[in-house]
């Protein structure tokens, strides 16, 4: 994962390079998990592509509402008093598991696209086994706006502290990066509040984060797995009620158990072979901080078996659920209970 984040400097080095000389490709993918990289790319390029163009050249679509026929119809039409036509898709039927034959027909499309039209499209994660998903690579750019390293993030986040004109040291930042997670909108969102908390004064302090800032979910979730590494059962469960009190979904839920029982299970095995704790996090592309306060607590605890049977108890909920066999709710619950035993 590491690695990803390395492609991802270097393509958003190309990507900016791009918005700059105005040399573009003719279909763009922007994808990935962090949101904010998303949306402020896209606002990028849709400014970049337009540049003194009418926004009556713009065409949005978001969601399953649209077909092949039309977004090729609308890249064939002229732009009205401009260089090119823009017509951005977010989170469109194209790059799903459904509509084969519609995206297919877009697939086909791509090589064909007229110099008078540019394709964004807008993903979280597209599938990457369709056609079109191939189509873009060889004919267009695809960013993958996956988590910053740990140096970038640190640095973004320290900036927009001092932007507001406020100093915060190192550990202090760490603290915070800790208490709110890696996600750059959910960063964005407690920063705002901690500004706005320490507004008259020169310095964030530790005080100020445990006051203002909220646990982000990934705590709720380790919480959940602390309890099930010590077989309580009831405070597992009672975690999970908490969290599905505040709407989270119970399929939300199982991903990320699944997601964190399978990293623990390689943090175990590189712990196992004397790994040191900053290799650990650079093989498993998190944070040192997040590595120390989050995992090794548990796999010093807890054995390789029992962490290897843990992730499978996840992911037969998970194929229990998709396959219909018992609703989200219910193979969580399931879960749960198998892990305690």
């Amino acid at each position: 994962m590491a690695a990803k984040k390395d492609d991802f400097a270097q393509q958003q080095s190309l990507f900016n390079k791009e918005l700059k000389e105005g040399a573009f490709h003719r279909v763009y993918l922007l994808c990935g998990e962090q949101a904010y990289l998303r949306i402020q790319n896209r606002d990028r390029l849709r400014a970049a592509l337009l540049g003194d163009g009418d926004q009556m050249n713009v065409s949005v679509y978001t969601g399953m509402d649209v077909t092949a026929r039309e977004i090729i119809d609308e890249a064939m039409t002229l732009p009205f008093f401009a260089d090119r036509r823009v017509i951005l898709m977010e989170n469109s039927v194209f790059f799903s598991k459904k509509a084969s034959t519609e995206s297919d027909a877009l697939a086909a499309f791509l090589p064909e696209i007229p110099e008078t039209a540019s394709l964004v499209f807008v993903e979280e994660s597209p599938d990457k086994r369709k056609k079109l998903y191939k189509a873009v690579q060889k004919n267009g750019f695809i960013l993958n706006c996956e988590d910053l390293s740990p140096r970038m993030l640190g640095q973004w986040t320290g900036g927009l502290f001092k932007k507001a004109g406020l100093m915060i040291d190192g550990p202090t930042l760490n603290l915070f990066l800790e208490t709110v997670g890696e996600d750059m909108m959910n960063i964005v969102s407690e920063s705002e509040k901690l500004i706005g908390y320490c507004m008259g004064r020169e310095r964030v302090t530790a005080e100020d984060i445990t006051a203002v800032c909220s646990p982000q979910l990934k705590d709720r979730i380790f919480d959940m797995i602390g309890a099930v590494s010590r077989r309580q059962r009831d405070k597992a469960l009672a975690i999970y009620m908490d969290l599905i009190s505040l709407r989270t979904p119970s399929q939300v839920i199982l991903t990320l158990l699944q997601r964190e029982f399978s990293r623990l299970v390689q943090v175990k095995e590189l712990q196992d072979a004397r790994e040191s704790e900053a290799e650990i996090a650079k093989r498993v592309g998190l944070s040192p901080w997040i590595i120390k306060k989050n995992y090794l607590p548990i796999t010093r605890t807890l054995d390789a078996g029992r962490l290897t049977r843990s992730l499978q108890y996840c992911l037969q909920a998970d194929q229990d659920y998709k396959s219909g066999l018992m609703d989200a709710g219910v193979a969580v619950e399931m879960a749960v209970i198998k892990l305690c035993s």
